[in-house]
């Protein structure tokens, strides 16, 4: 009887030793990681230190965070003090096509410096066609950090830019299959692809370490507001021509090849005067669809936002071998162009903003009818289409969508233009006596 009261009263008591050592333990590791706290660097050590462990590992990274850019770029020490003052949450840099050794050897000597790191790989785009879907997959980003407990850490974001002909591009940064362990939802470098002229850096030098940024800071920093950059779905374009046979014929491979021309001539002149333009209506379609231009059709569209009109953009037209075959409307009411090149027509479509929608003319030269054609108001990303970088408007679905209709998949060969679109409405008709100026023939 006495050994089982003596059994009953070591049990209670062992349970309380065993809680009393479990909190010892613990107090005894917690004090004991506090006595040797890591510490996170302002941020122009962190930068600091980065920049020296990329060139010790080989690795040309350049500034492209819009604060810090606008900071280095004179070389005003100062001004780069005035910046680590703010409260940095993430600084943002860019590297071209690195070689994966190197930035391993980067990571790793980060890993040294306490430093944690989040890596996110893609497919790689280049080379990607209807037929062709398989893929390498590359590095995009990297996200490193040091991690401090109950406190959000600075972050310092390596973006990972990739040649695509004439242009640089760089994946997003996030998606639902890669979910960072930190936000930058706010960066431009993160939230969206993007795509920016091919750049030439220079370097200054503040406290001994040498930093390089983009050589035309103010073309850059400009291009950051309109990168978005969206990909051709190659998918959706597998699964139109396995439903419509893709014609190869001599005359539509002649066609394509001259319409290309044309596009690139028109991109030409208006690139050289700064008069951004978009893949417009069939042409468009036929990018959004399969990745092409549409077989049938005989003729390229554009469009160009009346605000974006010039006096001389006729002549300029001209004088690079395209010619005028009607000009309709008027700058402040649906003006659109044509011009002949060779035997392929370019359509011009002057786009209008309204409070709620957009809108491009239309006008029978028969009759002066007057037509309206009405998008949900979008704006311009960038894209490739027939090798080439080029505009579109953005979201893509929804401008398709309101000129083509919930049928925009299947083929339309009889066309018509007056009352085909699924946006059209007719808009009254051109006063007589204004015909001469709004109704302008010269085929």
């Amino acid at each position: 009887m006495l050994r089982s009261q003596n059994f009953i009263l070591i049990i209670p008591l062992s349970l309380i030793f065993l809680v009393l050592q479990y909190y010892g333990i613990k107090y005894f590791y917690d004090n004991l990681g506090s006595t040797t706290p890591i510490e996170e660097r302002v941020p122009w050590e962190a930068v600091k230190l980065f920049l020296s462990k990329c060139e010790h590992s080989g690795i040309p990274v350049f500034v492209i965070e819009p604060s810090l850019l606008r900071a280095v770029r004179e070389g005003n020490r100062r001004r780069v003090e005035l910046w680590n003052q703010d409260y940095q949450r993430s600084v943002t840099f860019g590297v071209i096509e690195p070689g994966m050794d190197l930035l391993h050897l980067l990571v790793s000597s980060m890993s040294h410096e306490n430093y944690e790191f989040w890596e996110k790989n893609d497919p790689d785009p280049r080379g990607l066609t209807i037929y062709r879907r398989t893929y390498r997959v590359i590095t995009t980003h990297y996200m490193l950090w040091v991690p401090i407990q109950g406190h959000t850490p600075m972050l310092i974001h390596l973006v990972v830019f990739y040649k695509r002909g004439e242009y640089l591009w760089h994946s997003a940064g996030e998606d639902r299959l890669h979910k960072p362990p930190f936000s930058l939802s706010g960066s431009p470098f993160f939230s969206t692809a993007g795509s920016y002229s091919l750049i030439d850096l220079r370097a200054v030098y503040i406290d001994g370490v040498k930093i390089q940024f983009p050589n035309d800071t103010f073309r850059f920093l400009k291009e950051i507001e309109t990168s978005e950059f969206v990909e051709c779905n190659y998918t959706r374009a597998y699964f139109f021509y396995n439903e419509y046979r893709l014609d190869q014929s001599k005359q539509v491979e002649l066609f394509k090849r001259k319409a290309r021309q044309l596009i690139l001539l028109a991109k030409q002149i208006l690139d050289s005067v700064g008069v951004p333009f978009w893949l417009s209506s069939g042409t468009c379609l036929g990018w959004f669809r399969q990745c092409d231009l549409i077989s049938h059709t005989t003729d390229v569209d554009i469009g160009i936002f009346i605000t974006d009109y010039r006096e001389d953009l006729i002549g300029l037209l001209e004088s690079n071998g395209l010619a005028l075959i009607h000009k309709f409307g008027k700058v402040s009411d649906s003006l659109e162009l044509s011009f002949l090149f060779g035997d392929i027509k370019l359509d011009i479509f002057f786009f209008y903003t309204a409070d709620e929608y957009f809108w491009n003319g239309g006008t029978q030269a028969s009759t002066g009818n007057k037509y309206k054609y009405i998008f949900p108001p979008f704006k311009l990303c960038w894209t490739e289409f027939l090798d080439l970088w080029i505009r579109v408007p953005c979201p893509s679905a929804p401008y398709i969508l309101a000129n083509y209709g919930p049928k925009w998949m299947i083929p339309n060969k009889k066309w018509d233009w007056k009352h085909s679109p699924n946006n059209v409405i007719e808009n009254g008709q051109w006063p007589k006596e204004e015909w001469d100026e709004v109704i302008q023939l010269y085929e």
